[in-house]
């Protein structure tokens, strides 16, 4: 009875084995196929940003060479006087953007000096904004605290069970079911 139940096993565990490496093999296939296509999905978009990059620069160029033709037509009409408010309205954009962006920036490099100590403020203060930045985020980001257990201990050794205890830590499980060092208390089951 008890062979007959160990020669049942031992078919269960070679059933197992070829059916989970059957499992494994197909788990292989399946990986290097998703694989393939993540690699294929990632050159149409490496492909698709340069064709953005190329239709973008298209189109400056395009829009460029009208704003030319414009103006030479202008030129051809006698029309100076257009042509200057064009030119001056389009400085007045510029000069209002490139002023905020200059507050942008002279407000981000205060709030980012604000972070650092005042000894390091006149050293880093220097760089340009990007490197400020990104030291910054360096110096305050704080590594977590390791995560602790604060679970109270088990009469099981931190195993589900004794049985579990008892095959993956024998010594462990022997040396607290000895009587002799734990004060006479027999914890556990069987021998």
């Amino acid at each position: 009875m008890a062979q007959d139940q160990v020669q049942d096993k031992a078919q269960e565990a070679t059933i197992t084995g070829q059916n989970s490496s059957g499992n494994t093999n197909r788990e292989s296939e399946l990986l290097h196929e998703v694989m393939q296509k993540k690699e294929r999905l990632n050159s149409a978009i490496e492909r698709a940003d340069s064709l953005q990059t190329k239709f973008d620069e298209l189109q400056k160029q395009i829009s460029d060479k009208e704003e030319s033709r414009k103006i030479k037509t202008m030129e051809e009409k006698g029309e100076y006087d257009k042509i200057m408010a064009d030119m001056n309205s389009k400085l007045e954009i510029s000069e209002k953007k490139s002023k905020a962006w200059d507050d942008y920036q002279t407000n981000r490099r205060e709030t980012l000096l604000s972070a650092l100590p005042e000894e390091e403020r006149t050293v880093y203060g220097k760089l340009p904004l990007t490197e400020l930045e990104f030291h910054v985020s360096k110096v305050s980001t704080k590594p977590s605290p390791a995560s602790v257990d604060n679970s109270k201990p088990t009469s099981t050794g931190g195993y589900a069970s004794f049985e579990e205890w008892a095959q993956v830590d024998p010594k462990g499980y022997k040396k607290a079911n000895d009587p002799q060092a734990s004060g006479g208390i027999k914890i556990g089951y069987g021998d």
